[in-house]
């Protein structure tokens, strides 16, 4: 029997550990220059960064709201593996797989080399995982329970440089790096730097690092692209559609895609969900049953029903008749 995983109900999240701080900002892209102001009797003052001054300080904080910031479930702190040592190992109901977590005061050091020597040291010594896992849990899974195709490593640091971000740039390798800042407010930004529109296939790579051939033949990042492979064009011109405007009814929304759909969420927790099919699209909206105002009745109570995305309603498109009404449903579940 395989670990839990989002299989479509509604998950409350955990945000007791961020009730101190003031303003929680989830942004695609921290502006360095940019100051951060704070508006006090009509009049904007500047609010002063709060560094951290040890990388322990960011492990302990990111530890006591993983659920919150990123959507993960704390396994172990200072797990050592063979000779490494990983900060944080985290899981992912999402995709039922293990991520690992480091962190970094400052951004002199090779991220890439780091992130694939420790993805390699996992593949290599799954039982150790398991076993965190087990001990944690209070479980008995095996090491074919978990989708290890699926492994991850994330990078946590104040700022990285324009050396590490294009080192790790390619669209098939399980690297994501994220910024964090702290401000005297106590107000935190948290934001992750994607990949490029112009990320290439780290494949060529493979030839000259042993490390790298073995992390890419095991791990394989869903993708849009691994989403809609063998599906019509139709059906991927329809998500385009709809996809795009869903990400324009809020900054704060991104997308994170499974091996069957694409999730769209805010602050760690889905708004809804798009699952292709030969020919149709459905869309999940992640409310439970009698929350969603639908007058026009489009959406299916899916509540008893086994499905893959989150929430108790589903609508199934086949085009974008209904586009903008479609999408005043989805922004119903936007919190």
């Amino acid at each position: 029997m395989a670990p839990p995983s989002d299989n479509g109900t509604n998950r409350k999240q955990d945000k007791e550990g961020l009730k101190k701080i003031a303003i929680f900002v989830f942004a695609i892209k921290i502006i360095p220059s940019m100051p951060l102001y704070q508006q006090i009797n009509g009049k904007l003052t500047t609010v002063k960064e709060k560094p951290f001054k040890l990388e322990k300080d960011i492990q302990n904080l990111v530890e006591a709201n993983l659920k919150s910031l990123l959507d993960l479930d704390f396994v172990k702190t200072e797990l050592t593996v063979q000779d490494v040592r990983f900060d944080t190992l985290a899981y992912d109901s999402t995709t039922n797989s293990f991520v690992i977590i480091e962190y970094k005061k400052d951004s002199s050091t090779s991220i890439f080399d780091q992130g694939v020597s420790y993805l390699n040291q996992m593949l290599k010594n799954q039982a150790e995982c398991v076993l965190a896992y087990n001990n944690a849990k209070k479980t008995n899974y095996s090491k074919a329970d978990f989708d290890w195709s699926q492994s991850r490593i994330i990078f946590i640091c104040r700022e990285f440089s324009e050396k590490q971000k294009m080192a790790t740039d390619f669209k098939d390798l399980s690297i994501e790096l994220w910024e964090v800042r702290r401000y005297a407010n106590d107000t935190l930004i948290f934001s992750p730097i994607g990949k490029s529109k112009h990320a290439v296939s780290i494949s060529p790579l493979m030839k000259s690092s042993d490390n790298v051939k073995e992390v890419i033949s095991k791990t394989i990042p869903y993708s849009e692209d691994t989403l809609f492979k063998g599906f019509p064009e139709d059906i991927h011109e329809l998500y385009e559609k709809f996809r795009d405007g869903i990400l324009a009814l809020d900054p704060e929304i991104v997308t994170k895609f499974t091996k069957l759909y694409a999730a769209f969420k805010k602050n760690g927790s889905n708004v809804c969900d798009l699952e292709p099919f030969k020919g149709s699209l459905c869309i999940f909206i992640n409310l439970a049953k009698g929350e969603l105002k639908d007058g026009l009745g489009l959406a299916t109570d899916v509540s008893k029903i086994g499905h893959h995305g989150n929430g108790d309603y589903r609508i199934q498109v086949k085009d974008a008749e209904q586009y903008e009404y479609i999408l005043s449903l989805i922004k119903q579940a936007i919190k």
